[in-house]
Parts: structure tokens; C-alpha cells; sequence
């Protein structure tokens, strides 16, 4: 099972104040209130010890004016307590939200600008899961701070004071419970936080495989992959629920010893106490004062031990969650990149290479793109046709060779002004649970009013042919991945995507492969029209597609094997006639 980097209290101490610092002062004045309030707190038992002794040595016609002033002084000290709580717990918890919302949209962002080959190792679910954790993880954490670890350390130095000033016996005794109470619960902290640990790994991967299964159930229902998965699922439920037992076991243990050890210390030092009362020793006052104080100071230890459970899984929710933080952004880095070159005049491909490991996907590449050009590539699966698509979309950088614009390597353009001037539409369109109108727009929010724009996109790409089936029109919503769509719609929702963005340069990766020949040749026809303003660079399996490219390149094995325009590969018989007519049987 994969281990976390080692991930101090230090390291989370640090991580939840570069979250908190915008949020500083509202943070302070909530913890000072807390503090004055549970300060003020432990004045109310003291003035019921002070009252039961007065009252013990209390003759007829003594001044009764130290009750009043306990009882007085008591009345404040609920006062201080109870407005203390409310100005703490609402500014916390309002800071403690907001936390959760900032570090939620700081990771989206950072995995919106993680490499592709980062994402391909981890699933969505997963990935949601530790976003999840980790945002209420610093919530949890924050509220803990203004909830318990205030108050329990406002007890732990308050109560021990005051009752080693009054006894040093019996204050020494106190704080041995407390060491002995804390590590004897720890040891059976630890191992319950443990196996939480392995509980969590294993609800992530189960937790990915259903978003998995969901997010992919017309496959699952139209190819009866239920049995399997489901197969799949009952194990990695069976492994889990083997995980939870063994947590239970922890912590429900450490919970039952944690109580007989509390209950058996009290009656034990009550008996001390009450023996002193006899022999004179003590005044009963002292008796309600140590019952009172060890109520509050054991709820406090227990409360520490319970919420060091939760502390710790929630700084491990956290750590699993900044982890991903700290992956570094390599291609997306701007750092040191140029921007785009907006006069450039063509795109060089020279001796390119590039592997996935110990596999070779093509070798020694090297060919021109004219801008204004159009280029087909075809070839048969596993030609390198998609991959040579993913390193022109920055997707990898681990390549051989060069590939520039002009004279400016591709590696060193920004890949954000890089993708300004590009646009790309990929065999799959992904779509989003927004409106037909927002599916389109969102690749150029700069120019997301321009009706004219948007009217040429639909119209480029057909996509109004299918618009009368949708009660709203552009304003319809067309569900999660685009799931009200067909295959064929969709791929016609990510040309107009990528007409609307206005591009320098088109990439088109099997862009019609889902569309009938009628609605391919009708949006063929159009899009021919849209390359005339263009350097359009096409992967295409039905070649009839690139028929009309000013260039073809033939791969194959990861090498070039033909190159030229339709007439002449057609007229050479070679490996593109073959391909040609073969389609035509």
C-alpha cells in the first residue's frame, strides 16, 4: 500500500496558518475570547467550596457578605463565559468554513495545472476524496482549536494550580492521573488512528471505483460489466469492513479502560479527602472543590484523548491533501516562459522521439507544418498518431529531439498563451453539466457575448440540426457529460467549441469519427470553409476526411513512411493507396 511522506504537527501547524493569515485577527480575537471565558469559568466552583466551608463555620448573626459576593462574582463569571463562547464560536466557525472553501479552490487549481501523466496514475474519486478529506479536515482542525485544546489546557493549568495551592498532595496526585490517564489512552490511540488510516485508503479506492462505475454506467449497463464490478467491489467491502472491525476493536477498548482507570482514581481520592475531613485536615469545601474540579479536569483529559483521535485523523485528511500541493507543476510552470510567437511561420518536427518507459512510440520524426497549412495524419492504431497530438498539447515534455515554432522550442512557451492561439478537438468531447450556450462558450470567456461568434461556431459545426430536440435551445441543460447528447452531437459541441475560440491553430484528433457520412460531409464542407483562416493539423481514421489537406503524413510503427499531398500519395500506390482502397471495399 502506498506511504504517505512522514508529515509532522509542525508541518500542519504551518500549512493551516498560510490558510488562516488573511484571516488573522478575527482568529486572535476569537481565541482570546475563548480563553477569558474559560478562565472566568472556573471561578463558579471555586465560589461553591468557598460557600459549603463558610456555611460549615457558619454561626447566626455572622456577615453573610462573602456568599453574596461569591454568588455575585459567579453571575459575572457566567457572563464573561457565555459572551466569551459566542464571540469565539461564531468568528471561528466562520473563519473555519471559509479555511475549508480557500484550500478546497487552491487544490483545483493546482490540479488543473498538474501534468496529464500525474492524472493518468490517479483516479477521480480518489483524487475528490482527499480534496474532500483534506478541506474538512482544516475545518475540523480550527474548530477543535476553539471548541476543546483552549478550554482543555485553560483546565489542565487552571485546576492544577488552584488545587496544588490548596494541596500539593493532592495536586501532584491530580497531575501523575493526568500523565498516566494520557499515555495508557495513547497506546490505544495510536493503533485505533492506524488502522483509521488504512480504513480511509481503502474507502478512497472504493470510493474511486464507484465514481468510476457511475460515471461510466452506459458502458456498465450496455456491456454487462455489473457482475464483474460488482465482484470487484465486494471484495475491496470485504477487505474494508476487516479494517473497520479492527478499529472498533481499538478504540472501543481503549474507551472502556479509560473509564474504569478515572472512576477507580476518584473514589480513591475522595476517600483520602474525606479521611482528612475526619482527622481535620480538610474543610468539607475542599471535598466539593476536588469533585467538581476532577469532573471537569477528567472530561478535559478524556476530551483530549477523543479529540487527539479525531486531530489526527483530520491532520492526516490534511497532509494527504497538501501532498498533492506539493507535487511540482512542471509544463504548466510559467516561470522563465516566452510567450507565444504571434508572427510565427511554421512548425518544425526534427528528429523527434518519445517512449512511454521502455516503449518506443516513435523514433527520429522530423517533417515541417507551413502556418496556413493543412496536414492529415493517418496511419492505423498505435502509429503514434494520438501521441504525437499529446505533445503537441504539452500533455508530455519527456521527448527527444525538437519541436518548434520557428526557432522557439515548444517547451518554452508559456503553456497558457500557448493555448490562447490554439484550439483542439478530441475524439471524446468531454461536455458539463451546464447549458448547450456555456458548453461552447467556456473556451473563450473573453469573447463569451459575441453572438456573431457564437452563431458562426453553431453553424460550422451543425450543431443547430440537433437544437430543436432541446426544450430550451442553447439554453438547455445536457447533463453530466453531456449524457441527453449522442456521441455524434457531442463531437459537433466540441467543434463549435473550438471554432469559438478563435484559434491560430486547429488540432482535430479523429473529430468526426462518431458522425454518420451525411452529417460528415455536411460539417466536412464547413469546416473546410473554417481552414481557410487556420493552420488546421488532423488525425483522421476515415480518410476521406483529409482528402482535401495540403499534406498527408503516412505513420506507421512510430515511423513516417509516406509524405505528400492526396494526388501524390494516391498516384505512388504505396502504403496510402493501400490504405485508401481498402476503405472503399
Amino acid at each position: 500500500m502506498h506511504k504517505e511522506p512522514f508529515y509532522s504537527t509542525t508541518d500542519l501547524l504551518r500549512d493551516v496558518w498560510s490558510y488562516l493569515r488573511i484571516y488573522k485577527w478575527r482568529f486572535f480575537l476569537a481565541t482570546i475570547s475563548r480563553a477569558l471565558g474559560d478562565l472566568a469559568w472556573l471561578y463558579p466552583s471555586f465560589a461553591l467550596a468557598t460557600i459549603v466551608t463558610y456555611l460549615g463555620n457558619y454561626v447566626p448573626g455572622m456577615s453573610l457578605r462573602p456568599v453574596y459576593t461569591a454568588f455575585l462574582l459567579t453571575i459575572v463569571a457566567i457572563a464573561v463565559r457565555h459572551g466569551g463562547l459566542y464571540i469565539a464560536k461564531t468568528n471561528c466557525f466562520k473563519i473555519s468554513e471559509r479555511v475549508a472553501l480557500d484550500s478546497e479552490l487552491r487544490l483545483i487549481k493546482h490540479l488543473f495545472l498538474l501534468d496529464i501523466s500525474w492524472h493518468e496514475t490517479e483516479n477521480a474519486g480518489s483524487k475528490l476524496k482527499r480534496v474532500d478529506r483534506g478541506s474538512s479536515g482544516l475545518n475540523k482542525i480550527l474548530r477543535m482549536w476553539i471548541n476543546n485544546f483552549i478550554e482543555i489546557g485553560i483546565n489542565f493549568v487552571g485546576i492544577v494550580f488552584i488545587i496544588t495551592r490548596l494541596d500539593l498532595t493532592i495536586g501532584l496526585t491530580v497531575v501523575c492521573f493526568l500523565i498516566t490517564f494520557y499515555f495508557v489512552s495513547s497506546f490505544y490511540k495510536k493503533r485505533g488512528v492506524a488502522a483509521s488510516n488504512e480504513v480511509n485508503l481503502v474507502e478512497e479506492e472504493l470510493s474511486g471505483l464507484m465514481y468510476e462505475s457511475i460515471n461510466n454506467i452506459r458502458s456498465v449497463k450496455v456491456l454487462s460489466m455489473s457482475p464483474k464490478i460488482t465482484e470487484t467491489m465486494s471484495k475491496v467491502i470485504g477487505n474494508l469492513f476487516l479494517k473497520i472491525k479492527r478499529r472498533i476493536f481499538w478504540f472501543q477498548t481503549g474507551s472502556s479502560l479509560r473509564h474504569a482507570y478515572a472512576y477507580t482514581f476518584r473514589l480513591g481520592v475522595m476517600a483520602f479527602i474525606v479521611l482528612g475531613i475526619i482527622k481535620g485536615q480538610y474543610e468539607i469545601g475542599f471535598l466539593v472543590l476536588f469533585v467538581s474540579y476532577f469532573t471537569d479536569i477528567w472530561q478535559s483529559i478524556s476530551e483530549l484523548v477523543d479529540v487527539s483521535q479525531d486531530f489526527t485523523v483530520a491532520k492526516y485528511g490534511v497532509a494527504r491533501m497538501q501532498s498533492i500541493l506539493k507535487i511540482p507543476i512542471t509544463i504548466d510552470n510559467e516561470i522563465g516562459k516566452k510567450v507565444f510567437p504571434d508572427n510565427w511561420q511554421k512548425i518544425s518536427f526534427k528528429n523527434l522521439s518519445f517512449s512511454y518507459g521502455e516503449k518506443s512510440v516513435f523514433e527520429n520524426i522530423s517533417f515541417e507544418v507551413l502556418r496556413g497549412e493543412k496536414v492529415g495524419i493517418v496511419g492505423l492504431s498505435g502509429a503514434g498518431k494520438s501521441t504525437l497530438f499529446k505533445l503537441l498539447l504539452k500533455e508530455h515534455e519527456s521527448y527527444e529531439g525538437s519541436l518548434c515554432f520557428d526557432d522557439v522550442p515548444l517547451k518554452d512557451i508559456s503553456k497558457k498563451d500557448y493555448f490562447n492561439h490554439v484550439a483542439v478537438v478530441l475524439q471524446d468531447t468531454e461536455l458539463f453539466n451546464a447549458s448547450l450556450r456555456d458548453n461552447i462558450r467556456i473556451t473563450n470567456i473573453k469573447e463569451e457575448n459575441n453572438l456573431e461568434l457564437l452563431n458562426t461556431a453553431i453553424e460550422t459545426a451543425h450543431v443547430r440540426d440537433f437544437m430543436p430536440k432541446l426544450s430550451n435551445g442553447l439554453d438547455s441543460l445536457i447533463g453530466e457529460k453531456g449524457v441527453k447528447l449522442s456521441g455524434g452531437e457531442k463531437q459537433r459541441v466540441g467543434i463549435a467549441r473550438a471554432v469559438f475560440k478563435s484559434p491560430q491553430i486547429l488540432l482535430l484528433d479523429e473529430a468526426t469519427s462518431h458522425l454518420d457520412i451525411e452529417s460528415e460531409e455536411k460539417i466536412k464542407d464547413s469546416l473546410h470553409r473554417f481552414f481557410q483562416s487556420v493552420t488546421a493539423i488532423v488525425i483522421a481514421h476515415r480518410l476521406t476526411t483529409i482528402k482535401e489537406m495540403d499534406k498527408i503524413i503516412v505513420l506507421e510503427h512510430g515511423k513516417i513512411v509516406e509524405l505528400g499531398s492526396f494526388t501524390e500519395l494516391y498516384n505512388k500506390k504505396g502504403r496510402f493507396h493501400e490504405l485508401w482502397e481498402k476503405q472503399k471495399l
